[in-house]
């Protein structure tokens, strides 16, 4: 792992006193659609999970679903209660997390992704240090799809970041930004991973089979690699309050029945932060979709939540 000084940028707590929202067990779905309250459901079956060090995937087969700002806003509420984050960029796409998240890096050669996954170097080679105090990251290359179909990738290599991440004990929490297909990377890091991250527009339909589709890999990995995955959340984001937000929303916790469902409320905010290239947590720290992944990231490890926002 590289460390350098460039790590200058404090991640503070949000103060408990801001517009979260309310944390019910199930969505009323009887209350008529204008008098019903969005909250996060926590389902009585949910357990967070302690364990540390811990590694959470966010994937789902549609693009446009919302994973990248998943992935860095969680790793940032993770960060802001003290803990040691790795963001690992699995995306492939140009736009993708290494876009949006500066590493520093020093001189000489940037290892990425690839190259952990073809045994250029170790993961711990490939992660540096970001301007965020407490967040690293493994960088993206456009070069990481195409790792599936050379014939010089290493046998098991569905195994790799696994493999490196058992090994390691530098970081709390290692948070994978998957690609948009189904394809070598985004099985490598569901092999990798003990909780599973589902983010679906709330207005899309598609991102809803996008979700199933998703669903049947989750299984098949949890049989044959990594019997500990579980799916832990399914984030609807770009959610504004309408009936199809919640029948979606129903329907994530019908399939989904012992997983946190979060809407993360739409903001512009979002991609002002994107072209100023900094995360919208330090970018807007009082917007909805801030509050909604900050609630999240401590649902997950079972942190301390205000107690004004459990629902009576």
């Amino acid at each position: 792992m590289r460390e350098t000084q460039a790590q200058t940028v404090q991640v503070s707590p949000l103060s408990d006193d801001l517009a979260f929202l309310d944390i019910v067990t199930a969505w009323d779905l009887e209350t008529p659609y204008h008098d019903w309250r969005v909250s996060i459901v926590v389902p009585d079956t949910f357990r967070p999970n302690p364990r540390m060090p811990r590694v959470i995937t966010v994937a789902n087969q549609k693009g446009g679903a919302g994973k990248t700002l998943t992935a860095f806003e969680l790793a940032m509420g993770l960060v802001a209660r003290g803990l040691r984050v790795r963001l690992i960029d699995a995306d492939p796409q140009s736009a993708a997390l290494t876009a949006w998240l500066i590493a520093c890096f020093p001189e000489g050669k940037r290892w990425t992704l690839t190259d952990v996954l073809m045994e250029r170097c170790s993961l711990a080679d490939a992660t540096y240090p970001t301007p965020y105090i407490g967040l690293h990251m493994v960088v993206s290359a456009p070069d990481l799809g195409e790792v599936e179909n050379s014939h010089k990738k290493p046998p098991g290599v569905e195994s790799l970041i696994q493999h490196h991440l058992s090994s390691e004990k530098d970081f709390d929490v290692t948070v994978i930004d998957s690609g948009p297909s189904l394809g070598l990377p985004t099985v490598a890091s569901l092999v990798a991973a003990h909780d599973v991250i589902i983010p679906v527009q709330a207005a899309s339909g598609l991102d809803v089979k996008g979700a199933a589709s998703l669903m049947q890999t989750v299984k098949q990995v949890k049989t044959r690699l990594n019997p500990e995955l579980r799916i832990a959340a399914t984030i609807l984001t770009d959610f504004d309050k309408s009936s199809l937000a919640r029948t979606i929303g129903a329907k994530m916790t019908k399939a989904f029945p012992g997983a946190l469902v979060v809407p993360a409320r739409r903001s512009v905010r979002v991609g002002e932060a994107q072209l100023a290239m900094k995360p919208l947590r330090l970018f807007a720290p009082g917007t909805s979709t801030t509050l909604d992944y900050d609630l999240a990231a401590a649902l997950l490890i079972g942190a301390t939540v205000p107690a004004q926002r459990a629902a009576r």
